[in-house]
């Protein structure tokens, strides 16, 4: 266990309980383990404290039996209880027989265990009132109304005894019962630090292996499914996990395995078209099923048929020109491209998510004369502010030295992205990056001029947040990169390069009238990065499809969009759609016919997707 590592335990703890609880810490020896001490009660004073403490960073609790329970019946995280045993609540009767009491009242809250108090009436040979309680006013009415002349029970009681004037014994064993919570939470807390931590370096190895791995659970439905294995399936996480193997992988011999009685079988299946060699391995918990350990191995021989299949994947244009650029507006921005890649100077690069604003800066950057220099991007947003120093100019360890990412790309181009979300010190190094072009290390032979071309790529809104200096230094040249609404006019040809790219034998690329329409008609709020996802979702649909009508391709690519995106688009743009009554005719009119030629509905389908009748339909749109 690393020494340095800190652990958090909350105690929640009544006032009183709260006073010797700090007590008891400061006696604890001294190890990694904090804990931090909030004053609770029930109900809603213990929901504020949890809310507390999980925001101060703990990850185990510490209370009295009845906030105990409720905790327990509130929240999944672990709990230690303050021990108390019938010998404590044996002791607290006899001392309230020695002090003279006769009438003796055991106070618990409702979640707590019952109290064998016919047991502790015959030991001690006294007539004993259970009195149960819910919330803490109904406490004090109940201490109120009772005949016992004392009350035992936990702190809260003893609250309510001092308001009633009446006699009380706290149920509490004290320190030695708070210290052994203390130490046994300590204790829990370091194990579950030590199994969270192997759970996670096991995850990480059978995500990153070379092997694709599945595991099921006792019914045989899928629970783990690594990185590799969606690499040879082209299935994600969320299609298979919970769903049962054979159904995802249906000439698996599951059945014959499990029937066999053997721990291991091996068998070769072929998974997407490549043959595989898999290993099923029974896993067993003491004598419980634990489900089946699946491993997939590619077989040599098809390693060659591998290389001739590559993942499926739309490659990044980086070349000025093969920007896709029949649009007005695109054409005008290659051509301002064309004329500024010669001029090296800092550029920011301007537009909304996902247009290719990162594209264009590497289409700029190998149009220069740094082509045959490094390109690298420096993403603010993994990078924090007191990591800065060491991942933009390097370090030194014992004899090991590693080379900053401005030091690498020296001579080169470095991309900025989410430049709004960088820390002061980040910011720092980038103007000294940009003013102070020597740069020199302790340990360098001498120092380096730290010649780098920045490409800064934002939106309009995270511009304004970059600091007014910085944003002068790194904006000396501007291209604005449009949405893809502005260029509907390349949509289609992006679309068709996108698809061939996937499918070159076929001629899945195909496109008619009503599938051009479809691809024009929509505003692809998620811009190129959005038409480059549609476009691999329908290759795959059409991939091994026998039957290619034109209407299947159109209804795959209608699919590949998704039918709840296109018609939120379409009321987005039509929001007479929404009218009522209806105002404006004629977007009425024009939405009721994107609807009609987009999903092929008729005026039926199209009354009650507005949720009106026929007849209202024909009326409004006769006007």
């Amino acid at each position: 266990m690393n020494s340095a590592t800190s652990f958090r335990v909350c105690i929640l703890a009544y006032s009183r309980i709260a006073k010797t609880a700090r007590q008891v810490i400061r006696e604890l020896p001294t190890n990694d383990v904090e804990y931090v001490v909030l004053e609770s009660g029930l109900a809603n004073e213990q929901e504020a404290s949890v809310a507390e403490a999980l925001r101060l960073g703990c990850d185990v609790f510490i209370a009295g039996p009845a906030g105990a329970a409720l905790f327990s019946s509130q929240y999944h995280y672990p709990i230690v209880s303050f021990e108390v045993s019938d010998l404590d609540y044996l002791r607290a009767i006899r001392t309230a027989q020695e002090q003279g009491y006769r009438q003796i009242g055991l106070m618990r809250y409702h979640h707590s265990p019952s109290l064998p108090l016919e047991l502790y009436s015959r030991l001690l040979q006294v007539k004993l009132t259970e009195l149960v309680y819910e919330e803490i006013p109904q406490l004090y009415e109940i201490t109120k109304k009772t005949d016992c002349d004392i009350l035992i029970g936990p702190a809260a009681v003893q609250d309510a005894a001092d308001a009633a004037g009446k006699a009380s014994l706290l149920i509490y064993a004290g320190k030695e019962a708070i210290r052994t919570a203390c130490i046994k939470a300590g204790e829990l807390i370091k194990q579950l630090y030590d199994s969270q931590r192997a759970h996670l370096i096991a995850e990480s190895v059978l995500h990153t292996a070379q092997l694709g791995v599945i595991i099921t659970n006792a019914n045989h439905h899928i629970e783990f499914f690594n990185d590799t294995m969606q690499n040879y399936t082209g299935f994600s996480p969320h299609q298979v996990i919970d769903h049962p193997l054979t159904d995802i992988l249906p000439n698996i011999r599951l059945k014959q395995f499990l029937e066999s009685g053997y721990n291991q079988m091996d068998s070769f299946h072929l998974i997407n078209s490549t043959m595989m060699r898999c290993v099923l391995r029974r896993l067993t918990v003491g004598r419980q099923a634990g489900g089946v350990l699946l491993t997939f191995h590619p077989n040599p021989h098809n390693r060659k048929k591998d290389r001739k299949h590559p993942q499926y994947m739309v490659a990044p244009v980086y070349k000025l020109e093969k920007i896709t650029a029949h649009s007005d507006i695109m054409k005008s921005l290659v051509s301002l491209c064309h004329h500024l890649s010669p001029i090296e100077y800092a550029t920011m690069i301007l537009g909304p998510e996902g247009s290719g604003r990162e594209e264009l800066a590497h289409c700029l950057h190998n149009a220069s004369k740094r082509a045959n220099k490094l390109c690298l991007t420096l993403d603010c947003a993994t990078l924090m502010d007191d990591e800065a120093v060491k991942v933009l100019y390097g370090y030194s360890q014992q004899k090991h030295s590693t080379e900053g990412l401005l030091v690498a790309a020296a001579g080169g181009s470095i991309i900025i992205k989410h430049i709004d979300l960088a820390g002061p010190r980040l910011l720092a190094i980038l103007r000294d990056t940009l003013t102070k072009r020597p740069f020199f290390r302790p340990g360098m032979p001498a120092p380096i001029t730290l010649d780098i071309c920045f490409y800064t790529i934002a939106t309009e809104m995270e511009s304004r947040h970059i600091p007014s200096d910085l944003r002068s230094l790194l904006s000396i040249l501007i291209l604005t990169v449009p949405a893809l609404a502005q260029r509907q006019e390349d949509v289609e040809d992006l679309f068709k390069s996108y698809v061939h790219q996937l499918l070159p034998q076929k001629r899945g690329h195909r496109l008619d009238a009503s599938m051009v329409s479809l691809l024009t008609t929509y505003s692809w709020p998620g811009n190129v990065i959005e038409l480059r996802t549609v476009s691999i979702r329908y290759a795959l649909r059409i991939k091994n499809a026998p039957n290619q009508t034109a209407l299947y391709r159109y209804n795959m690519l209608l699919e590949a969009i998704g039918k709840e995106s296109l018609k939120e688009d379409i009321y987005n743009r039509h929001p007479a759609l929404h009218q009522r009554p209806v105002i404006d005719i004629s977007d009425f009119t024009d939405g009721v016919e994107t609807l009609r030629r987009t999903f092929h509905y008729t005026y039926q389908d199209i009354a009650a997707e507005l949720n009106i009748s026929r007849t209202t339909l024909w009326r409004i749109l006769k006007k």
